[in-house]
């Protein structure tokens, strides 16, 4: 079965592509409450699910963190793996 945006039942707001750009701004406001961020739909998200391995590409975003903290830039990270990151 191939994942649908119209029906998938964790999406709080379903979309497809005659509605993607109502719905993916409403989407972010419910992540950046989620995860106590302020909600803003004009502050750039950055989001990363994965593992926590150099092989996923961790190491890169760690090390990006620290140039992305002088900009206005939210950052949501979800995974497990090495304590390192």
């Amino acid at each position: 079965q191939e994942w649908n945006l119209a029906t998938d039942k964790y999406l709080g707001v379903k979309y497809d592509i005659a509605t993607v750009m109502q719905a993916k701004p409403l989407l972010k406001e419910a992540l950046q409450a989620a995860v106590g961020l302020p909600v803003d739909r004009d502050i750039p998200l950055i989001g990363f699910i994965g593992r926590l391995e150099e092989q996923k590409g961790s190491d890169i975003l760690y090390a990006a963190i620290p140039k992305f903290i002088s900009m206005n830039v939210q950052i949501v990270i979800l995974g497990t793996g090495r304590k390192k990151f």
